[in-house]
């Protein structure tokens, strides 16, 4: 097995860990991290107990972090080199180890196309009950109007005023997802992005039986491949099987298309209990790319 010079990243190391890790999520996902969410994925670390970096021949070649404790990723700059991707995960799940906690369970996500994290993660005692479509629809033409329920309207997100009823409505919509865990709001407002300076409040929708919220379509711009994301589409469970999912879809489609942004995509469980894949389907998306979830109990 080749040695590589191997030790925790440090600030200084932040260009070309971004270089690698932009990279392979490009190839992998269709779209890249910027360096400014590195930044920020880099402060919540302690770079010492979370990272790894290999050199050979002083160029990086592989860098691993461990994020939130127990969720190792890996990053190779040649994809099939196994030898590397094992190394890096061994030096990961030592760190999670030390962690000392009673029970760990260690988590990932790892693309269809990655076939050597595929098969190192399979190959190391992880397994898989749950996988994610990433779908897209590249608009040519204006999407057409959303239909709306009867007695439902729509509008955006106000900030400073609907925080917390859309964190309520949105959670309580995901209990119907089989894998959800709840969040806290101080948890939610973090997965949602809305403490970064990129958050849009006018790409969040809100669809409103008089002053309750029904569903929600919770978006997202990617400047870096100019793509909008359909990050949440939530519809609480009394106003289901009326035509609110499209309806958001739709009023989210009209919005990206109106700013000139014509690639959208999304993210949904290829098992979704609402069946929201025929829903994507129906307004003309199309599977794109797979990934799956991984999960090992030490």
């Amino acid at each position: 097995m080749k040695k590589y010079s191997v030790r925790p990243a440090v600030p200084t190391d932040i260009e070309a860990v971004h270089a690698l890790v932009a990279s392979q999520t490009l190839f992998d996902y269709g779209s890249a991290i910027s360096i400014e969410d590195l930044r920020r994925v880099w402060q919540g670390l302690n770079l010492e107990k979370d990272t790894c970096t290999a050199f050979e021949d002083g160029k990086l070649v592989g860098y691993g972090e461990l994020l939130d404790n127990d969720s190792p990723f890996v990053y190779l700059a040649e994809r099939n080199n196994s030898d590397l991707a094992f190394q890096l995960l061994t030096i990961l799940e030592d760190k999670a180890v030390k962690r000392k906690k009673d029970k760990l369970e260690l988590f990932t996500r790892i693309s269809e196309k990655n076939n050597t994290l595929l098969q190192l993660f399979a190959s190391n005692g992880y397994r898989s009950n749950l996988s994610f479509l990433i779908m897209e629809l590249v608009m040519e033409d204006a999407p057409p109007a959303p239909q709306l329920p009867e007695g439902i309207s729509v509008r955006a997100f106000i900030k400073g005023q609907d925080e917390q009823a859309t964190y309520q409505a949105d959670e309580e919509a995901a209990e119907d997802k089989g894998y959800h865990t709840p969040l806290s709001y101080d948890d939610w407002v973090k997965r949602m992005r809305m403490d970064r300076e990129t958050f849009d409040p006018t790409l969040w929708f809100l669809a409103c039986d008089e002053s309750e919220i029904a569903g929600v379509a919770l978006n997202l711009f990617n400047k870096e491949t100019e793509t909008g994301w359909v990050d949440h589409l939530s519809v609480r469970r009394a106003w289901r099987k009326r035509g609110m999912g499209r309806a958001l879809l739709l009023q989210s489609f009209g919005e990206f298309y109106r700013r000139g942004v014509k690639r959208i995509k999304l993210s949904v469980d290829s098992k979704s209990l609402t069946h929201a894949p025929r829903l994507y389907e129906s307004v003309g998306m199309k599977t794109i790319q797979q990934y799956h979830i991984y999960t090992k109990e030490v």
